[in-house]
C-alpha cells in the first residue's frame, strides 16, 4: 500500500479531535469544568502544531545532515540549562520557564538523537564500522542519557536508547554487535538502581506488586486499571467515567489520558484509537521503504521509533504492564513541548515524502 498523504493528515486530525474530547472530560471534576485554561491552551497548541508542520514541510530535510552535531550540542546546552534555571514540579526538575510556557529540553533531545543517529548510521564507512556507527553514537547519546536521568526522568532516558537501537538494527552494523551491546547494557542495568530517586524505586516496586503501597506509589496504577476495566465494551459515556470525574485518578490529562478514553469509550473506543495509531505508523513504514537516500530513510525509522515506543510504553504503563514513567501519549496528552517536537518530526517526515 502506497503512502497516502491526505489519509495520513486525516488520521492526525482525528487524533487532535480525540485529544480535545478526552482532555475536556479529564479537566472536569464533579461535573464542573475546572480546567478551562488548560483546555484552551491545548487548542492553541494544536493550531501551533499544524503551523510548525507546514513550516518544516518546506525545509529540505538534507539540511539536518550538516546541522546534526549543532542540534545535538544545542540539546546538551538545554539539558544543562535545566540544572541552572530549571523549574521543579513534583520532585522533578525537567522544565525551563519561558514566559508562560514551560519548555522541556528532554523532549528536544529525542529529536536531536534521531537526527544525530541518522547522520552517523547513514555514512558510508568501510573501516572501524563498530566504533564509528555504534560505539561513538552510544557514547554521545550516553551524555544525553545521564543528563536526562539526573532530572530525574528515567522513562525518556531509556527511550532515547531504544530509538537508537531500533535505528541501528536497520543499518549495516553486524547484528551480533548490536545484540552484544544490548546484553552488556542489560547486565549493567542493576547498577542504575542505586542512582534512582526514591519515588522511582517505589514505582518499580509497585509495578511488581501494586498492593505493596495501595494508597501511595501504587495508587495511580490501581486506579488506572480500575478505570480501564470499568469501561468494559462500550464505555460509560462522555463525562460519565467515575474514576475520572470524581478525581480518583491523578495526572489523567497528561500521562494517563488513555485511561480516560478507555473508561468513557470502552474497548471499542480504545481499539479505534489503536487502529488510528497503527495506520499512522504503517504509513510511515511504507514510505520508509520507498526512500532511496540513507539519511532520509534513517530519519523515517527514527520518527517511527519515537512514535511507536511512546505509544507502546504509555498505553502499557496505564494497564500496569510497565512501571509508571513520564512518557506522554503522542498527539493526545496535554502539554506543549511534546506536541511541538512531534510536529517538527512530522514536518521533517512529510518533507521526505515530498522529496521521494
Amino acid at each position: 500500500m502506497r503512502f497516502n498523504i491526505r489519509l495520513f493528515i486525516l488520521f492526525i486530525l482525528i487524533l487532535n479531535a480525540i485529544s480535545l474530547i478526552a482532555l475536556n472530560s479529564s479537566l472536569h471534576q464533579g461535573g464542573e469544568f475546572s480546567g478551562k485554561e488548560q483546555f484552551y491552551k491545548q487548542i492553541v497548541w494544536i493550531f501551533v502544531f499544524w503551523i510548525v508542520i507546514v513550516i518544516f514541510y518546506f525545509i529540505n530535510y538534507r539540511v539536518y545532515f550538516n546541522l546534526s552535531f549543532y542540534i545535538y550540542i544545542l540539546s546538551i546546552i538545554f539539558l544543562l540549562g535545566v540544572k541552572l534555571w530549571g523549574r521543579e514540579i513534583m520532585g522533578a526538575q525537567r522544565w525551563i520557564p519561558l514566559g508562560g510556557f514551560n519548555f522541556q529540553p528532554s523532549e528536544f533531545s529525542k529529536l536531536a538523537v534521531i537526527i544525530l543517529s541518522a547522520r552517523m548510521l547513514s555514512l558510508e564507512v568501510r573501516k572501524l564500522v563498530f566504533f564509528r556507527k555504534l560505539l561513538l553514537p552510544l557514547l554521545l547519546i550516553s551524555i544525553s542519557f545521564i543528563l536526562i536521568f539526573k532530572q530525574p526522568d528515567l522513562g525518556t532516558a531509556i527511550l532515547i536508547f531504544l530509538i537508537f537501537f531500533m535505528m541501528s538494527l536497520s543499518s549495516d552494523i553486524k547484528k551480533r554487535y548490536i545484540i552484544y551491546t544490548m546484553i552488556v547494557g542489560l547486565v549493567l542495568l542493576p547498577l542504575v538502581w542505586g542512582k534512582l530517586a526514591d519515588y522511582q524505586k517505589r514505582r518499580i516496586i509497585v509495578f511488581l506488586d501494586p498492593n505493596v503501597d495501595p494508597l501511595g506509589a501504587g495508587y495511580t496504577i490501581i486506579q488506572s486499571k480500575i478505570a480501564i476495566g470499568s469501561g468494559k465494551i462500550f464505555g460509560k459515556g462522555f463525562l460519565a467515567g467515575t474514576q475520572n470525574q470524581f478525581n480518583f485518578l491523578p495526572e489523567r490529562h497528561t500521562d494517563f489520558i488513555f485511561t480516560v478514553i478507555a473508561e468513557e469509550f470502552g474497548l471499542i473506543g480504545s481499539l479505534f484509537l489503536l487502529w488510528i495509531y497503527s495506520n499512522i505508523l504503517k504509513n510511515i513504514l511504507n514510505k520508509t521503504k520507498e526512500v532511496k537516500d540513507n539519511f532520509g530513510q534513517f530519519l523515517c525509522i527514527g520518527i517511527f521509533s519515537l512514535l511507536f515506543f511512546q505509544i507502546f510504553i504509555n498505553i502499557g504503563m496505564t494497564m500496569g504492564l510497565f512501571p509508571v514513567v513520564g512518557i506522554p501519549l503522542p498527539f493526545l496528552s496535554y502539554g506543549g513541548t511534546h506536541l511541538l517536537i512531534t510536529a517538527i518530526s512530522l514536518g521533517i517526515f512529510l518533507n521526505i515524502v515530498k522529496q521521494w
